[in-house]
């Protein structure tokens, strides 16, 4: 880690701990492993925030292609198995209009409301407002997901959580490959240019994210 990525790694963590102490959490950064809420063996998070018998975890990763999810994920399982505890992986890459807590995901029963309004656009030839509507609920869903089954990347940018989801098994190669088209043409409208928007390719998006609401909306982890 260069001095200058140190120093925003600990301005990020100095940060978080600011604004989990003003939210009343007791915060304590870079803790021992015997001064965890559990015993997660030799790991030690950036931090733990702490209310009420309850909290988070916190590591805060500089970059998120320098990440293996794979090791986090049986983390955040292992932290989701105590109640009232959350595993959640920050990196410096992170919009920062994100919240801090996935709890502020939509629903499922959300996403499928703003899926049916989504859908009707599409139906009325409202295609191009349909299709940036339709792109906010896939995304939606696609972080609710992640969150579902404790992969922490929830709050990631949007290119790194496909792949992340992707490398994962949750989305196949013909869909990576689908939906990343799609984010093109979505990224082109939102920021103002002229898209003609493929008829087929609208009616296919719409199509998958009915299928992956469905698919996912079933799987939810019941507590």
């Amino acid at each position: 880690m260069t001095n200058n990525t140190k120093n925003l790694h600990d301005e990020k963590i100095k940060s978080l701990a600011d604004k989990y102490v003003s939210e009343g959490f007791q915060v304590l950064t870079e803790p021992k492993p015997e001064q965890l809420p559990f015993d997660l063996g030799n790991y030690c998070p950036d931090m733990i925030a702490t209310k009420d018998n309850s909290g988070f975890l916190i590591e805060i990763k500089t970059s998120t292609s320098r990440i293996s999810v794979d090791n986090l994920k049986n983390l955040a399982e292992e932290v989701n198995k105590h109640s009232g505890w959350r595993f959640l992986l920050v990196t410096l890459e992170d919009p920062t209009s994100f919240p801090e807590t996935p709890e502020k995901l939509p629903s499922w029963e959300a996403l499928t409301d703003r899926f049916l309004q989504a859908h009707r656009l599409i139906e009325n030839k409202e295609v191009e407002p349909g299709f940036l509507f339709l792109w906010s609920i896939f995304e939606g869903a696609l972080r609710k997901r992640a969150f579902d089954v404790s992969i922490p990347v929830e709050r990631f940018p949007v290119i790194g959580l496909l792949k992340q989801m992707y490398s994962l098994g949750e989305l196949s190669i013909s869909q990576f490959d689908f939906v990343q088209a799609c984010s093109e043409v979505r990224n082109r409208l939102a920021h103002g240019f002229i898209e003609n928007l493929n008829l087929k390719v609208v009616h296919d998006f719409d199509v998958l994210v009915s299928e992956l609401l469905a698919e996912w909306k079933t799987e939810e982890p019941k507590n």
